[in-house]
């Protein structure tokens, strides 16, 4: 009600009984009754007023506070909020803005958000500008575009952006949510790259299969060519570079299995000491760097994978090569430790370890790479894959071991690589050439002719007496004709995987229910399956990876046969 409005008419009313003629006394009192009258109006009206007010005063409070709280919101929502009027000037920012484009509110206010848009997608940009502001498109989701910092560095966004009248003014604005995707796009290109990784193991398992089953055939028969030939040094000479070459070739084939799938380490003792002279020779040949090797007297043997541990050693020796262009020294210190788990910030099991540790004198690396260098595909080469370090650490890792780096800039770095020390002792060094002629009765299953002609040839010549089999299910039935006969076979070898066809790991389960005493031995030029790594529990003797030399195959067919008469 009118307050003002409420007097006027009260004066009103006492001015028409002013006027009137009656006697005095009677217009006395009805003027002080009207007086009271309209004095009671006044104070209800008042009341009614005050009570007004103080609704009014806790509605704005209750506004203010809802705006502060939609502030506090919007300025400190997760992704980044802007408003801006239809031709893209900035009117507002929140605080998640400000951090994506790296610059401060007075900075950005005023300014086009154009000016914040990759160059390459500024014509884009504006052309979905222009639509926003006819009304032909309300709004825009999804919207995945370039943008610039203040310091002009990129980031990617994802954009939702929609047109809306505001309550000051009743002009039209913009509404902008922009989210950083870079994690997002991050993510999405490692799992490309994974799935590119998964092609090309499967691509690298069928090649290496079929390489190692070539590199047995040629391996095989050049062991058979220099025993017929020893009598000529020269010949022979020639024959040992050319055995040396396939065996690096196979080397390099199981490398390959083992950065496309991870392949499992095939282990034996191994000694580290002679592994790590042969390597630092092979890896820092007619480089400018001196190698010194501090190798401790009694250096135990270790549980490795030889080809893998070689590919880790060789790795680090290149890299601390390339750590000196101009040359320098590094130095290789080998020596056993055992972690007891007490106090040990190593994550190795309890037990004894030989600790091999690889310095170079370059510029080091700095603390905030450091972290970084095992991380896939992270380099600081110009032409580095960013795989190297993560293979060998993967390799470490699967031997049971550990690898650590330590680095100070402008003096160096140390890589240590930590093996688990073998039960058993390695096998002397001139048995690697020695060849172990044996007798007995063995059945070989090879589903490669080639394969299959190359290895009667190296038992033969071993004097063994052979039957060949083309695949497991035949294999099963020469066994068991032999086991119930007068003359059972003495062992078998199994091609692990046959095409087509029953490979070694379910012949063995059917040969062991024919003669659970049967001798058998795994072999393969490649296979995921654990049967190769972990070939004991699914009931092998031994295992023999291809391609294979005369010399291994008798040795491992000796020790075979040795253990079944225990």
């Amino acid at each position: 009600m009118d307050l003002h409005l409420q007097v006027q008419k009260a004066f009103n009313r006492l001015e028409n009984l002013s006027q009137c003629d009656i006697p005095s006394q009677e217009l006395t009192s009805k003027l002080f009754s009207e007086l009271n009258s309209a004095l009671h109006e006044l104070q209800t009206t008042s009341l009614e007023l005050l009570e007004q007010n103080e609704e009014m005063a806790s509605s704005r409070q209750t506004l203010e506070e809802e705006r502060s709280r939609y502030q506090e919101l919007f300025d400190f929502a997760p992704d980044g909020y802007l408003v801006t009027d239809t031709e893209g000037i900035i009117l507002d920012a929140n605080s998640a803005a400000l951090n994506l484009f790296n610059v401060s509110k007075s900075l950005l206010i005023g300014k086009p958000l154009t000016i914040f848009v990759r160059n390459e997608e500024r014509l884009a940009f504006r052309t979905r500008l222009a639509e926003m502001k006819k009304g032909t498109v309300v709004q825009n989701e999804n919207w995945e575009l370039i943008m610039l910092s203040g310091k002009r560095t990129t980031f990617p966004v994802s954009i939702t952006v929609g047109k809306v009248i505001a309550s000051r003014g009743r002009t039209a604005e913009l509404r902008w949510l922009l989210r950083d995707i870079t994690k997002r796009r991050q993510l999405e290109e490692e799992l490309q790259k994974a799935d590119k990784l998964e092609s090309v193991g499967v691509l690298a398992g069928g090649i290496a299969h079929d390489l190692n089953n070539f590199l047995t055939v040629i391996l095989g028969n050049l062991s058979l060519v220099k025993r017929c030939t020893k009598e000529d040094p020269k010949a022979t000479k020639y024959l040992q570079y050319m055995e040396e070459a396939i065996r690096q070739t196979g080397n390099l084939t199981w490398q390959l299995l083992t950065f496309a799938n991870g392949g499992q380490p095939l282990t034996k003792a191994v000694s580290i000491g002679k592994l790590i002279e042969e390597d630092s020779a092979f890896a820092l040949s007619g480089s400018k760097t001196r190698c010194e090797l501090f190798l401790i007297e009694d250096l135990p043997s270790v549980e490795i994978d030889r080809g893998q541990i070689t590919q880790v050693i060789t790795n680090l020796l290149i890299n601390a090569d390339q750590a000196m262009p101009d040359g320098g020294t590094i130095k290789v210190r080998a020596e056993k430790r055992a972690i007891t788990g007490e106090n040990s910030t190593l994550p190795l099991q309890p037990g004894n370890y030989v600790a091999l540790t690889i310095t170079d004198e370059g510029a080091g690396i700095s603390s905030q790479i450091l972290p970084k260098i095992f991380d896939p595909y992270f380099t600081t080469k110009e032409h580095g894959s960013g795989l190297g370090l993560t293979i060998c650490y993967s390799i470490v890792k699967k031997h049971g071991g550990h690898i650590s780096v330590q680095s100070v800039e402008g003096k160096g770095t140390s890589f240590t690589i930590y093996l688990p020390v073998s039960s058993a002792q390695a096998e002397k060094e001139e048995h690697e050439d020695m060849l172990i002629l044996g007798e007995g009765k063995v059945l070989l299953m090879e589903d490669e002719e080639s394969v299959r002609q190359t290895a009667n040839e190296m038992l033969t010549f071993l004097g063994y007496d052979v039957e060949l089999a083309g695949d497991g299910s035949e294999a099963v039935r020469l066994y068991k004709e032999a086991f119930l006969s007068d003359r059972p076979f003495d062992v078998v070898i199994t091609d692990l995987t046959v095409r087509g066809g029953m490979g070694g790991k379910i012949a063995i389960r059917e040969l062991i229910k024919v003669d659970p005493d049967v001798k058998a031995i795994v072999s393969s030029g490649y296979s995921s399956d654990s049967a190769l790594s972990d070939y004991k529990k699914h009931g092998f003797y031994d295992v023999i990876a291809k391609p294979y030399r005369l010399q291994e195959l008798g040795m491992v067919l000796s020790s075979v046969i040795r253990r079944g008469k225990k």
